[in-house]
């Protein structure tokens, strides 16, 4: 099959910006019309894959296209945690993470879309990154909150920013932790036929 066009399914901008990190400019950002929070799911990781499966779904297309989407589910003792609210509900959830770990699962889904036609899912998977966060003070999460980096993030942090000063150790790839596993995704890709290093003049032929 043809792919014309490789489409982020994905308003978020740290996803954009691995991609574009990697040297990968030839993709176009599209928001999903789903609403993930339809979809309810008791295991945290299995929550982030059918969420990610789902909002690619719902990108819209105009032409043969390789959609990539994700989704991130922070599991803390069992239970899947997503986006705080409001900055108390941040403080209270960091004072919970405090001196504890908790599992950040990123799910990302690769489908195939035409114009017209329903998306069909090329490839499905979740990797997951463990995170050892320091015992942490009332007053150093309060001092944190005030960067404003708990907005719109699973953990209520950004690792990759200030939000380092938050943890003692972790276990798993920085790709993984903001939110799209590169390696293993630009490994998919390559078996399909999407070798991004040696993008044909023409559409790509996908396997």
């Amino acid at each position: 099959m043809k792919i014309n066009e490789l489409i982020l399914g994905s308003s978020s901008k740290f996803r954009a910006q691995i991609l574009r990190q990697a040297g990968i400019q030839n993709f176009r950002q599209v928001s999903s019309d789903a609403d993930e929070d339809l979809i309810q799911e008791p295991s945290p990781k299995r929550l982030a894959q059918l969420r990610s499966d789902h909002k690619g779904m719902g990108v819209p297309v105009t032409k043969p296209s390789l959609i990539i989407a994700g989704d991130q589910v922070l599991e803390f003792k069992g239970k899947p945690y997503g986006k705080a609210d409001s900055e108390d509900q941040a403080f209270e959830r960091l004072r919970q993470f405090s001196g504890t770990e908790h599992q950040l699962h990123s799910a990302y889904t690769l489908l195939h879309r035409e114009p017209g036609q329903n998306a069909r899912v090329l490839k499905s998977e979740v990797v997951t990154a463990n995170m050892a966060m320091r015992d942490l003070s009332d007053e150093q999460i309060r001092a944190y909150l005030k960067t404003n980096e708990w907005q719109g993030c699973a953990g209520c942090y950004q690792f990759e920013n200030q939000g380092v000063h938050l943890f003692k150790g972790v276990v798993g790839d920085s790709f993984t932790i903001v939110g799209l596993p590169l390696p293993q995704l630009l490994c998919d890709l390559t078996v399909l036929g999407m070798d991004l290093l040696t993008k044909p003049e023409g559409p790509w032929e996908v396997s």
